[in-house]
């Protein structure tokens, strides 16, 4: 009879174990490490890409000596550590959703083109800056700054705010003056403009836009009050109403008593609104007005009816309590054609006094 012995194999683990962590690429300092893929620097060409992972020759040393021994057994002559996957894996590869969801919000921010207008100017931005504010936490998650993001709003407004700003004017005398003081121009609302700004790049919409204000002009081209504007010369005690470039009214007035020191303020301002049948009231007066105008504070245009004249230095020792007394039908003129908004060019002008002061000062 034919008898069949089934072969046995066995062998001295211990033994094993030793011999094999004797072998070279088992030695740490012989191991590279396995690393994670990741997300690339911002590049315009590409925008952000997963870089992909690195296996390395990190050994499993429990996997491998348990496939040692297996193949020991079965009389195998090799082994694969690929193969029987003995070597440790990176955590995250170019596969790993987490990877390729954080990408795609990224570039999602980055995308983004904002194009700011200006009048016949603009200002882009686009992923070359937004990328700058762009990072991601450890667990994936994509990060705009919102405090970058208010620092380029505050740019924005340092370059194309004019509020507060000096303005040149070429006053109705043929001189230039330069008119400093006052709130008149345009100003970004920095708080509304920057949470308008964080939304748009969080959610990767691309437009063409003007910024938030809480101020605003007449013009983006060349003065920011445009040619529509009230020239007011206190030297002179007249003012002059240009309406879309057309003189539309210009007359004497008196401004704020000097003698009391309530000069009329130089400065650009804007009229606040116009108000029919307004009763003025200070500390020790009540004075009923046809028409008013302010534009700086309680300073305005209003009628006085109680003044028989205008002009001249009568402001030097007689003027008002700072605001700009009209003629009643002078007055009535500029509320009729004036609108909120409209720039108010408040200046003093050394030699364009009257004919009647100069003579009265001589």
């Amino acid at each position: 009879n034919l008898i069949e012995v089934e072969t046995m194999v066995d062998y001295d683990k211990k033994a094993m174990k030793q011999k094999a962590l004797e072998l070279k690429m088992l030695d740490k300092k012989q191991m590279e490490q396995p690393e994670n893929a990741f997300v690339s620097e911002y590049s315009k060409e590409d925008g952000y890409k997963i870089m992909p992972e690195e296996e390395g020759t990190t050994v499993n040393k429990k996997k491998f000596l348990k496939k040692l021994g297996k193949a020991i057994l079965n009389l195998q002559s090799s082994i694969s550590l690929e193969e029987e996957d003995c070597y440790t894996k990176p955590t995250y590869t170019k596969e790993s959703q987490e990877l390729k969801d954080l990408v795609n919000k990224m570039n999602q921010y980055v995308n983004t083109v904002i194009t700011y207008q200006f009048g016949d100017q603009e200002q882009v931005l686009d992923g070359e800056t937004i990328s700058q504010w762009v990072t991601h936490t450890e667990n994936f998650e994509a990060q705009l700054s919102n405090e970058q993001v208010a620092a380029y709003v505050d740019q924005l407004a340092e370059k194309w705010n004019t509020a507060g700003k000096s303005k040149n004017l070429k006053t109705s005398y043929g001189t230039e003056v330069t008119v400093s003081g006052g709130d008149y121009g345009w100003r970004i609302d920095r708080e509304k403009e920057t949470q308008a700004l964080f939304d748009l790049i969080q959610n990767g919409e691309s437009v063409a836009r003007e910024p938030e204000y809480d101020k605003w002009a007449n013009s983006r081209s060349g003065n920011d009050y445009g040619d529509t504007y009230v020239e007011v010369n206190l030297t002179s005690q007249h003012l002059f109403y240009y309406k879309n470039g057309e003189l539309i009214l210009d007359t004497d007035f008196v401004s704020g008593n000097d003698a009391k020191g309530w000069s009329t303020p130089v400065g650009a301002y804007g009229l606040y609104y116009k108000e029919r049948d307004k009763t003025l009231r200070g500390e020790d007066y009540a004075t009923p007005v046809t028409y008013w105008m302010p534009f700086n504070g309680g300073v305005g245009f209003h009628d006085a009816n109680w003044r028989s004249a205008f002009g001249g230095n009568f402001y030097k020792r007689n003027g008002s309590h700072g605001c700009v007394n009209m003629p009643f039908s002078a007055a009535q003129t500029l509320y009729e054609n004036i609108e909120p908004g409209c720039g108010i060019l408040v200046y003093n002008l050394s030699g364009s006094e009257s004919a009647q002061t100069k003579a009265e000062e001589e």
